[in-house]
């Protein structure tokens, strides 16, 4: 079966900076970050438990929040009946909160 995977605003946002910050270092290195990105939530159409819970939300038993990593990025998803729900693509080395994720629809 093959799932529906539908991007959040904000993580549309968060996807547009990445690859706009990169395309200012490197045309070459935005297209690399575009493409494996979009590579890695695309397994979500056949794969849609492959991310890990997000870490920290394992404590409270929140298992609903799963993230997958590119390089330095985490891709924050939520699996939705038959959709693949991104919420966020975040920097790893930024602090994530559930109220971070909560409030993206």
């Amino acid at each position: 079966m093959k799932y529906g995977v539908h991007f959040s605003h904000l993580a549309l946002l968060d996807f547009e900076a990445i690859i706009e910050y990169y395309y200012n270092l490197s045309p070459k290195t935005a297209s690399k970050y575009y493409h494996e990105i979009l590579k890695a939530t695309t397994r979500l159409r056949s794969f849609p438990a492959i991310g890990r819970i997000v870490p920290e939300f394992e404590e409270d038993y929140i298992d609903k929040y799963r993230e997958i990593i590119f390089e330095n990025y985490r891709i924050i998803y939520r699996f939705e009946g038959t959709t693949n729900n991104i919420i966020r693509i975040i920097d790893s080395r930024r602090l994530l909160t559930l109220d971070f994720v909560k409030t993206v629809r």
